[in-house]
């Protein structure tokens, strides 16, 4: 104002910038703008394939980001001069799979990251950040894993998880290590007390083996989408979990919680087979799945907060789960692993490792980046991010196989997207409330008066 009157550009990027309630508005546009293209080519294509059949499940969103890897790579050779479609030609349908237009990956990308900095703009860019490397790394762990089970036909699972936990402590343990040496004050690495160890660490080492086991066994008794279905209800379980444990939470915010756990219901698609085993086993995955990030919760913004960062956590939760997950492996899977990988030629062998190397980097970035939106999202917070996957696999269907959206599955996304988005905000108030509550009551201030803020707050 004080310049006079502002250009287009200026005045958008001024009123970003200072309304932040236009500013989220503006994000929200933006990401529908990004998502228009691939709304059009799902729902006009004249090529577009039927429906997958309803055995297959629900879409891995796992299987997306690999078909887009190989799409892209397809769509570069032939804007090369190579053979296949041209980059402005309709996608022909390929069995299961259409090849999308180039831009389709990197709008599918914006979109996410939009809707993410839509709904977590007023935590601060940090937690943006924390949220969007989790998502990334949440989704590509599976094909990471299936780069090694699918192409050197090593399906140790057991064996693997182990070898991410070793990872995730060594990375971890050379990051404090570094930090020692390099501050003035040389501190020490946190040290858990006894009573820290047996009754905090070492259930969420195993609450994480139980859980991971847990689910991959319901697999082989229920379908996909059943399992999908059941996965749900883990911000519910989590929820529970919570106030069983004595921590802060508002009970207002079971309302988008519950929405959330029915848009990701309603948006699974696929042939549900209910099993009575299956659900035991997926409710008991849900179970010790909270009881993790409850715990995870309690350590890093209790009384040991200070103690306990995410590194120091991940560094002492990954000793004991790798104790738990290699004696699992060996009995479960014995000595074959390593008779597998002795009996394969030298580059083989170099393959391999290099498969189960990008899968460690995934698993750690992926462990770190949870224990961050933990820390600053709480346990069913981080629940509810994970639960947001859902909303790629609608996308990453539309963008990269033309799958038609039905009504119904619209709708879950909207219920996913307008959960978390009011999850956060109203978390974010009640902390102000509790913050503010404890302010007051530190300065002695009045009943009635400090009531009375606290309504205006």
């Amino acid at each position: 104002k004080a310049r006079g009157p502002t250009s287009g550009t200026e005045f958008v990027l001024l009123t970003s910038c200072t309304d932040t309630r236009r500013g989220r508005a503006m994000l929200g546009g933006v990401a529908i703008l990004a998502l228009l293209p691939a709304l059009s080519m799902a729902a006009s294509d004249p090529a577009a394939p039927p429906a997958p059949d309803a055995k297959r499940g629900a879409v891995d969103p796992v299987d997306l980001w690999h078909t887009a890897l190989f799409q892209a790579g397809t769509s570069l050779h032939s804007w090369a001069g190579g053979a296949g479609p041209a980059l402005g030609d309709a996608p022909r349908p390929m069995g299961d799979i259409v090849p999308a237009p180039l831009y389709a990956y990197p709008e599918t990308f914006a979109f996410m990251a939009c809707a993410i900095m839509f709904v977590y703009s007023n935590r601060g860019w940090r937690v943006v950040l924390s949220v969007m490397v989790y998502l990334t790394a949440l989704s590509t762990m599976k094909l990471a894993v299936k780069w090694v089970f699918v192409e050197y036909a090593f399906h140790f699972p057991r064996f693997l998880t182990a070898l991410h936990f070793k990872c995730g402590g060594g990375v971890s343990l050379a990051m404090l290590l570094r930090r020692r040496f390099s501050s003035s004050d040389g501190g020490a690495i946190p040290v858990p007390t006894a009573t820290e160890f047996c009754f905090m660490i070492a259930p969420i080492a195993l609450a994480a083996s139980i859980s991971i086991g847990a689910n991959n066994m319901a697999l082989g008794f229920a379908s996909v989408a059943f399992t999908e279905i059941v996965a749900s209800t883990t911000c519910i379980f989590t929820v529970g979990t919570v106030l069983l444990m004595g921590l802060p939470f508002d009970m207002w915010l079971l309302v988008p919680t519950m929405a959330v756990a029915m848009g990701c219901a309603v948006s699974t698609a696929g042939e549900v087979n209910f099993s009575m085993l299956g659900l035991v086993l997926c409710l008991a995955s849900n179970a010790f799945r909270s009881v993790k990030v409850a715990l995870q919760q309690k350590l890093m913004t209790g009384e040991s907060k200070d103690k306990f960062d995410p590194c120091t956590l991940l560094m002492w939760v990954s000793l004991p789960s790798a104790i738990v997950m290699l004696a699992s492996s060996l009995a479960s899977e014995g000595l074959e692993p390593y008779r597998r990988m002795a009996a394969m030629d030298v580059v083989t062998l170099r393959g391999l490792w290099v498969a189960i190397g990008v899968s460690c980097v995934n698993a750690v970035v992926l462990n770190l980046a949870q224990l961050f939106v933990t820390k600053d999202l709480g346990a069913v917070g981080s629940q509810l991010v994970a639960q947001a996957k859902a909303v790629l696999t609608v996308l990453g269907g539309m963008a990269l196989f033309a799958e038609p959206v039905t009504v119904l599955e619209l709708l879950g996304f909207a219920m996913v997207l307008v959960g978390v988005y009011a999850f956060s905000a109203m978390e974010a108030r009640s902390k102000e409330r509790r913050a503010l509550e404890l302010k007051m009551e530190k300065a002695k201030v009045p009943q009635a008066e400090k009531q009375a803020a606290v309504e205006n707050a």
